[in-house]
């Protein structure tokens, strides 16, 4: 859900920039009326429409995706304190949700200001138009093929031009989109093009109205005069259609405007590549999902941090490096899962105690280290296939326990995110691990180590044989 808004969110600002580039100044009020409408209908389609099958038939979509993958996606975290902060999404949520019960009233009780005033206000027939007869000062309004008017206010030409203009909201159906980009806002509300996007539908209706004014004979200077004259009235709602509605500058100078050539009606037709280019770019993260096969949640788990130490060799023995937990280490909390989050956590003490450098699977003999030969990369190496490359066990868990914060990193308050790319072999080996993104050398090197001493794992298949699939891994050092 909170990818969906995200990728909603930044379709929206894409299309909301893009209109105002190539479209805000045309005298196009009814294309325009369905573009805008257009633009939160793509906005809330794209994020929900997935073509990742095509993607995937694309190297250069699948490379984007796999860049896309090393920078975005969950990490497990390795930490230098026990933790215990407040969850801020679930925090962030709540204050969200407050906000849109509050503007949801807000908007609640607008109707229903709307709705009593109807109730409590008389009715008369205007050039056979049934209206509503306000008492007070208010300007005059309409909700959908409700109209309310104080006639005792206006001129007998101030009253023509207010009910042609009025008319023309309640023929066009105006009070739907209002009512829809008001819901859109209350439920997006944290983004501010949001609210610029229904400023901008509310003043092209107004354009709408305005024109049809015009398009029946009366006189523009007379008509904008009037405007003026009833700019100081107080509005009943802002989800009513206010005949003084602000801002009566643009409302003048766009009656004054010159027509646009018909021909610039073509421009519309380049939002179809746009909505297109948005689908591809959100198709994209979620390949990158598929590519980088991050589980979805890990239970809690216990582990200890342990530290590692080399065995007394004498001449003509051969041994390997062997790991140890010492005694007066404490078992501590290993990963915290949060949805899709793993935390590996450790506290300070035992972090210091856990980092002794050891190096990539190192064999001794005789009492000298003897370095094993780099095996041979495959000719053929897959970034996506349908079975993706998979831990025997718990990968985070795996990674949690065997991962140490470096003693020189705490020091130094090193930390960030280490993004590891390796090859899963055919036969589950993991070979050429390589850092794409570099936090420091200490970071980095203990990134590489850990990933270099992976146990087999289950290769990936294509068309159902074990194949080469390079695997991107985030890995995230915290200091807390």
């Amino acid at each position: 859900m909170t990818m969906y808004l995200l990728k909603l969110n930044i379709a929206l600002i894409v299309l909301f920039g893009f209109y105002k580039l190539m479209f805000s100044g045309d005298t196009f009020f009814s294309w325009r009326r369905a573009t805008l409408i257009g633009m939160y209908l793509v906005a809330m389609l794209v994020p929900g429409l997935n073509c990742s099958y095509w993607i995937n038939k694309s190297v250069g979509m699948v490379s984007m995706a796999n860049e896309y993958a090393a920078i975005v996606l969950p990490a497990v975290t390795i930490t230098q304190g026990s933790g215990g902060a407040m969850n801020w999404e679930i925090t962030a949520m709540v204050i969200y949700n407050m906000v849109v019960c509050l503007l949801l009233l807000r908007f609640l009780w607008q109707l229903a200001s709307i709705v009593r005033l109807k109730t409590q206000c008389k009715t008369a027939d205007i050039n056979g138009t049934k209206v509503y007869l306000l008492e007070s000062n208010e300007g005059p309004f309409s909700f959908f093929n409700w109209i309310f008017i104080n006639p005792t206010k206006h001129s007998k030409q101030e009253i023509d031009e207010i009910m042609t203009h009025e008319l023309a909201h309640c023929r066009q159906r105006h009070s739907v989109d209002i009512l829809f980009t008001e819901l859109f806002a209350i439920a997006f509300w944290v983004n501010p093009f949001v609210w610029l996007l229904k400023r901008e539908v509310r003043l092209n209706l107004e354009y709408l109205a305005d024109n049809n004014v015009l398009a029946n004979g009366t006189d523009s200077k007379e008509y904008q005069y009037h405007l003026l004259g009833l700019a100081y009235r107080k509005n009943v709602a802002t989800i009513s259609n206010n005949f003084n509605v602000l801002p009566l500058k643009k409302r003048i100078k766009m009656m004054n405007k010159k027509r646009t050539k018909k021909i610039a009606k073509a421009k519309y037709a380049l939002y179809i590549p746009l909505a297109a280019m948005l689908l591809v770019v959100s198709n994209i993260e979620t390949v990158a999902r598929d590519i980088a096969n991050v589980a979805k949640a890990i239970p809690t788990v216990k582990a200890s941090v342990k530290q590692e130490k080399m065995a007394d060799l004498s001449s003509g023995n051969k041994a390997t490096t062997v790991q140890e937990s010492p005694k007066n280490v404490q078992p501590t909390e290993a990963i915290e899962s949060t949805g899709n989050k793993a935390e590996a956590l450790a506290d300070s003490k035992n972090a210091e105690m856990a980092t002794q450098e050891v190096g990539n699977a190192t064999e001794v003999a005789n009492g000298e280290p003897t370095e094993q030969k780099p095996k041979k990369a495959p000719k053929k190496v897959y970034t996506v296939v349908e079975e993706m490359p998979a831990f025997n066990g718990n990968l985070n868990q795996w990674l949690a326990e065997n991962m140490k914060y470096p003693s020189e990193a705490l020091k130094n308050k090193e930390q960030g995110r280490v993004i590891v790319q390796f090859i899963v072999s055919k036969e589950g080996e993991v070979m050429e691990p390589k850092i794409i993104r570099s936090v420091s050398p200490l970071l980095d090197k203990e990134a590489l180590r850990v990933v270099s001493s992976m146990p087999k794992w289950k290769p990936g298949k294509a068309n159902g044989k074990p194949v080469a699939v390079r695997y991107t891994l985030p890995i995230y050092f915290k200091l807390s």
